[in-house]
């Protein structure tokens, strides 16, 4: 029988319910789909990347983003190379908020983030790198440090052991290099060799989304834990079967009537959490789940739409008489 690899994370006084993680997705990592996924088993979420400039300047926009609903939340910043301003930032979502894990975005590839120094422009500066994570740990935070494995060519050779060095408590390695943005596929090659450059908790992440595949990155990584992103926005109950599958060799699959049970129950939680007017802000959240189930055009032709609860539960009445998925158990 082989050993169980879920499992619970303590680091610096900070406990972790279990090492399967969801990742800093801007435009999705709000507070409702943070709650929903923690419903589901993830042991710790973190917050869509919020500006260090946004958080000094008290914008009330970049606070709301970063409001947490409970100690198992970490927050993620991004700004340029100026360390006494993640320094600040860091303060502020301590004292203020209560944070006690700050995240640094070395790894955002989009174009907008990248413009003003920020996010995976950084991997080209590994000294800034170091400088920024040794600023935020002054502050006495948990420090997580989110990278990829490189700007346009691999470097964790460089950065790993500054950020090592530097005191990053977590290092999350998105093996894609930031010119890849998301296209091709994870070279989780890269995990076992990066695990060889440091002994702070390492976190591997990347086109995960099965049950199966994410035990297997577990177990042939040497990372102490995983983070799931894109799959886990449609299949948010994929934490749950992965734990399953570990605990017992077995998972269940959700049928379609509760899962559409569990869009409705999201929705309500997102109008209770959200100071958005309309359901549009997620509308892509529940698109996700509706594609991942299938042969569904016409649902998300009238999701696509939606703008309240009510609109979205008819929306989605009728979608269990057109396509019924019984319950379902995979084993190893």
């Amino acid at each position: 029988m082989q050993e169980k690899i879920v499992r619970a994370i303590d680091i610096a006084g900070v406990h972790i319910p279990n090492n399967l993680w969801f990742a800093p997705l801007a435009g999705y990592s709000y507070l409702a789909l943070r709650i929903t996924v923690k419903k589901h088993g993830a042991g710790l979420t973190y917050t869509e990347m919020i500006s260090v400039e946004g958080v000094v300047r008290g914008d009330k926009r970049t606070i709301r983003m970063a409001a947490p609903e409970d100690g198992n939340t970490a927050v993620q910043l991004f700004g340029g190379a100026y360390p006494e301003k993640f320094q600040h930032a860091a303060k502020i979502m301590m004292e203020e908020y209560g944070y006690k894990i700050i995240d640094i975005n070395f790894g955002c590839p989009v174009r907008k983030v990248i413009r003003i120094g920020a996010g995976s422009c950084l991997l080209r500066e590994p000294s800034a790198m170091g400088e920024i994570v040794r600023a935020v740990k002054e502050t006495g935070a948990v420090v997580s440090a989110k990278i990829r494995a490189g700007y346009s060519a691999v470097n964790i050779e460089k950065t790993i052991p500054i950020l090592d060095k530097a005191g990053a408590d977590i290092i999350i390695l998105h093996p894609r290099l930031a010119t890849q943005m998301f296209a091709g596929t994870a070279d989780w090659s890269l995990v076992p060799r990066a695990r060889e450059m440091t002994g702070r908790i390492l976190i591997g992440n990347g086109d995960i989304d099965t049950p199966e595949n994410a035990l297997d990155r577990l177990r042939d990584s040497g990372a102490d834990g995983i983070m799931l992103g894109r799959a886990a926005i449609g299949k948010p109950y994929l934490f749950r079967q992965i734990a399953e599958l570990d605990e017992t060799g077995a998972y269940y699959t959700p049928t379609l009537p509760e899962v559409r049970t569990g869009l409705i129950e999201f929705a309500r939680l997102f109008v209770e959490t959200s100071s958005a007017r309309s359901l549009s802000p997620m509308r892509s959240a529940v698109l996700s789940t509706v594609k991942s189930r299938g042969n569904t055009r016409e649902i998300r032709g009238k999701v696509s739409s939606i703008s309240t609860v009510d609109e979205l539960i008819e929306a989605l009445d009728g979608w269990h008489e057109r396509e019924v998925h019984p319950n379902e158990t995979a084993s190893r």
